[in-house]
């Protein structure tokens, strides 16, 4: 199903708005009037119908955005349906490859309602046969977010029988939020032959980073992963001790690099976790369209879910107190050696990727694994900000044969972390100087910032601090 989402885009021609408005009202009256015959089709459609009925008045387009022209025009795909519940013929039985358009609506605790629109393609043979199948999530990038979709005929060959459920929701405003992912997960797991023991995500790109926060958030409901082209947080990596992962990612990604699946690669083998990882040569940032994805479905087939407890995330051990900083603590560091960066701009983004992508060249360029987050020096005086990425690991142990990199001396530091703004971590060390200086050590205006989790722009954000002793 992802191959799918990466189609060039090709928007067909909308109706006329008087004419659309009209066969819009007169669809949704007759689709309304249909549903309580949905049930003659048995439990195990019930559940399709009850989400596929209101899809059309919900999200069914309108003149100014029609859908792309490989799926089935909205008003078409609604009179069809249409069609055969008045004949008495079960739709759905009638496409069994087909990708076919449902509605989601829930509350959330504090009376939220958060809806979507989301494709389900159905297992060959799921109805009647008292089994359960392994379902896939599959999460799409940025690129598809508030994208119009309808119903597509044929997204299987016939020949090829589905072995499982799929789902692509579609993502209406940004990041995606866990709290609708797993509520639109127990909606699945409640309605239809689900085997909880084999329900596998995916994602690519900003998908993918909701791939790695998802499962980081929630390893016990997972028993796969496949993040392609994203991002994660290898700070938590052992959180996913039990859950095995394939990452992909293209060689010459210049979007989202892929030293960050290398970081989470490298997270994930220290902690013994069991991990593949696939790196496209001459791969850019989208998937390429001969990616072998039912080589990914039968290795996600073979793995089940662990029921050994998820091992405890590091966030929680931080000590944060509510107004987002952990106590202070002094400690000392041995020398280490870094590539860094010319000066940037840390919030302006291009400027940012590309000292990322020069930093990430020296161990690509070397055949090694970026096995280690960046780290960002901030010399607050100068006010400027530096990128530095430790060198692996195997050129530590072999300084001379890197003369790129520059050593950091071994030293002392004051730690703590913190939840919000990198300004406010930043200006808290300031806030903690006089308490630093009463030990009898002083600061010495240089403060090494190392990101824990995605995303600095959102409140949730965390950082470690490091301010140098002198």
């Amino acid at each position: 199903m992802a191959a799918l989402l990466l189609r060039p885009i090709a928007m067909a021609a909308p109706p006329a708005a008087a004419d659309w408005a009209a066969q819009h009202q007169q669809l949704v009256a007759r689709l309304a009037a249909l549903a309580p015959s949905a049930g003659a089709f048995g439990a195990a459609y019930a559940p399709l119908y009850q989400a596929g009925l209101p899809w059309y008045e919900q999200w069914g387009g309108n003149p100014q955005h029609s859908v792309d022209d490989w799926m089935v025009p909205p008003e078409q795909y609604a009179s069809e349906l249409a069609d055969a519940l008045e004949h008495g013929r079960n739709f759905f039985a009638d496409n069994p490859t087909a990708l076919l358009p449902m509605a989601f609506e829930t509350k959330t605790a504090g009376n939220e309602t958060l809806r979507a629109n989301y494709w389900i393609i159905l297992p060959a043979g799921f109805a009647g046969s008292g089994r359960r199948f392994p379902l896939i999530i599959s999460l799409h990038g940025s690129g598809w977010l508030g994208h119009k979709i309808s119903f597509v005929r044929q997204a299987r060959k016939a020949a090829s029988a589905a072995r499982c459920f799929e789902v692509t929701p579609i993502d209406e405003g940004g990041p995606w939020r866990l709290d609708f992912l797993n509520a639109f997960l127990d909606r699945l797991l409640a309605t239809l032959p689900i085997d909880p023991d084999r329900v596998y995500v995916e994602g690519h790109s900003l998908g993918a980073m909701a791939t790695w926060e998802w499962a980081l958030a929630n390893p016990d409901r997972f028993a796969a992963i496949s993040p392609r082209a994203g991002a994660g947080e290898p700070f938590r990596a052992v959180r996913l001790k039990h859950v095995p992962a394939w990452v992909i990612h293209g060689a010459d990604d210049n979007i989202v690099p892929r030293g960050c699946s290398d970081q989470m690669v490298a997270a994930l083998q220290d902690c013994g976790a069991s991990v593949r990882y696939s790196v496209l040569a001459g791969g850019q940032h989208n998937m390429p369209g001969d990616l072998d994805e039912g080589q990914v479905v039968d290795w996600y087939l073979r793995q089940s879910r662990s029921h050994d407890p998820a091992p405890a995330d590091p966030l929680d051990q931080l000590g944060l107190t509510a107004a987002g900083y952990s106590p202070w603590e002094m400690i000392a560091l041995p020398e280490q050696r870094y590539w860094q960066s010319e000066p940037v701009v840390l919030a302006d983004r291009d400027a940012y990727l590309q000292a990322a992508l020069a930093l990430f060249k020296h161990a690509h360029d070397r055949g090694e694994l970026v096995d280690a987050p960046f780290v960002q020096k901030h010399e607050l005086a100068a006010k400027r900000a530096t990128l530095w990425l430790p060198t692996p690991r195997t050129l530590q142990r072999n300084q001379a044969a890197d003369p790129a990199s520059t050593a950091v001396p071994a030293g002392r530091y004051v730690r703590f972390y913190f939840r919000g703004p990198t300004e406010k971590g930043l200006a808290h060390v300031a806030d903690i100087a006089a308490a630093v200086e009463a030990t009898g050590q002083q600061l010495a205006g240089t403060v090494w910032v190392t990101p824990i989790t995605l995303r600095p722009d959102i409140p949730s954000y965390v950082a470690e601090y490091r301010a140098e002793l002198k």
